[in-house]
């Protein structure tokens, strides 16, 4: 956020890592999911806005009205709610044996889902959108996944996406096949090391997209920068010295200062003093 985003995605993928340490398989829960939404949101500007991955909703239908009640509450923007069985699983890692729910199943899912959001914003007081989610492509083939989304936007979902197409043409062929007026999300993930092997911001534009997500490019970074720190680090010959020479940054103490508001609560505790 301090380097200019507006819009943050919180993944499962993301959180199961870094919280858990665990795999993408269903194994966060939705409370440890959303304790992390909350802080989050108390640590980032407030005109960030921040869009919360809501898995399967974590169970039946008590279970998805909780979950958009419980993250619109904690202050997201918009929840993910997508067409897996439960355990889900990441849908890049399972490919062809990605395990989904019917078409009439799906259907009843975010129908829950939307019945929930409007419940939010009536009862709650909060204002939060679904955006409807099918992870059937691999399973089930292209037009499956094309006429779950355009059952999704019929039903009244406010963003719609098809998660892990399997080619520019299917994107392009997707977003002819939806209303203009749809916002819809185009997700990737940077399999290769190589930029060229993800769409551009200007790319996923072009195809009318409104969203571009790179749900795993930040912890990809991180896990390839404490890799590389920790094998200098450990390298009898450093000493446990790192040097930016050998192809490690790392951040200055004052830039970690400043990330983690420092600054802010010096300047608070200058004018507010107890003891």
């Amino acid at each position: 956020a301090s380097s200019g985003s507006k819009v943050l995605f919180l993944s499962g993928f993301g959180v199961s890592a870094s919280r858990l340490g665990v795999p993408d398989a269903g194994i966060l829960t939705r409370t440890e999911m959303e304790d992390t939404v909350r802080s989050i949101i108390a640590a980032i500007p407030r005109d960030t806005v921040v869009i919360v991955d809501g898995d399967t909703g974590y169970g039946g239908s008590a279970n998805v009205q909780r979950t958009i009640r419980g993250f619109a509450s904690a202050g997201a923007a918009a929840v993910t709610i997508e067409d897996q069985k439960f355990p889900k699983k990441c849908t890049f890692v399972a490919g062809s044996g990605i395990n989904v729910i019917s078409r009439e199943a799906a259907i009843d899912r975010v129908r829950t889902a939307l019945k929930a959001r409007d419940q939010a914003l009536e009862d709650d007081g909060n204002e939060i959108l679904v955006i409807a989610r099918t992870d059937c492509r691999m399973a089930l083939g292209f037009d499956e996944a094309a006429e779950r989304c355009r059952i999704f936007e019929d039903m009244g979902a406010d963003i719609v996406y098809a998660e892990n197409l399997q080619s520019i043409e299917e994107y392009r062929s997707l977003r002819d096949m939806m209303k203009p007026s749809t916002p819809m999300m185009l997700a990737q993930v940077q399999l290769e090391q190589s930029q060229d092997s993800v769409l551009t911001t200007t790319d996923i534009g072009s195809l009318g997209y409104s969203l571009g997500l790179y749900g795993v490019t930040p912890l990809q970074a991180i896990v390839g920068a404490l890799q590389a720190t920790a094998r200098q680090f450990l390298d009898e010959a450093n000493g446990g010295v790192i040097s930016s020479d050998e192809g490690v940054r790392i951040a200055s103490f004052e830039e970690v200062k400043k990330v983690v508001g420092f600054p802010e609560l010096d300047e608070f505790e200058q004018g507010y003093s107890c003891e």
